[in-house]
């Protein structure tokens, strides 16, 4: 990875997580997802980010300290997603914010940590993963959903 594509990459991650942390803060209780989906909060969603970024970051330092790297969490995304919801239901939101915010800091420190000639294609993988394409899809789901929710809430003919 050049220092550009670095550079951008990690632009990117914070313009994208700071949208994302916007969203979430302006709604932070209330269901934020479609009516079929499960029904996550901003405690919720801050709590799944958490978890992922921080596994995700877990796996980028085992490689690139040529430790063997962590098995991934057992089951489906939706499997894993639900479990690590259920664990986590008790944080409060400014709990679950704080968390993922640590874990977003530690990712990127980890990242700008890296010397340039350590990057290798696999590497810039597991940089990316749980980067702003991530944070992107929350978001725009989280919106889409939460235009859902609001017509509902206000058009009693909604279904």
């Amino acid at each position: 990875m050049t220092p550009e594509e670095l550079a951008e990459m990690l632009r990117r991650d914070r313009e994208e997580w700071d949208a994302l942390a916007a969203v979430l803060d302006a709604r932070p209780s209330g269901a934020l997802h479609d009516p079929e989906s499960p029904a996550w909060d901003a405690s919720d969603v801050y709590a799944h980010f958490a978890r992922w970024i921080h596994n995700s970051t877990d796996g980028f330092e085992a490689w690139l300290d040529g430790r063997r790297l962590i098995r991934p969490p057992e089951g489906t995304d939706d499997v894993i997603n639900a479990r690590w919801q259920a664990e986590d239901a008790a944080l409060s939101f400014s709990e679950a914010r704080e968390r993922a915010s640590g874990a977003f800091t530690r990712r990127i420190a980890a990242i700008e940590a890296v010397p340039a000639e350590r990057w290798d294609p696999k590497l810039q993988k597991m940089a990316e993963a749980d980067g702003y394409q991530h944070y992107s899809n929350h978001r725009r789901y989280i919106e889409t959903g939460g235009a859902a929710h609001a017509t509902r809430d206000t058009d009693p003919q909604s279904p």
